[in-house]
């Protein structure tokens, strides 16, 4: 595994699946998620393998994150 495939899932993820009527496309989204989630681990999900991932994410998901995050103090 290398960040070239990661970042290849994370651009072909459908990051709004789980707004989706259709049971395929949820289904889909979901094991496109396991696969970066895996691919992610298998990089060692380090701080730079995090960054990828939040790079990809739409920014108003990022944001989201981000926010609930610094009412616990945390930061990404």
């Amino acid at each position: 595994m290398d960040t070239t495939t990661l970042i290849n899932l994370l651009k072909s993820h459908d990051w709004y699946y789980h707004y989706s009527d259709d049971h395929s496309k949820w289904i889909n989204g979901v094991q496109s998620q396991r696969a970066i989630y895996d691919a992610m681990d298998e990089l060692g999900n380090t701080d730079d393998v995090k960054q990828l991932y939040y790079k990809y994410m739409p920014k108003h998901l990022f944001d989201k994150i981000e926010k609930s995050n610094a009412i616990h103090g945390e930061t990404l």
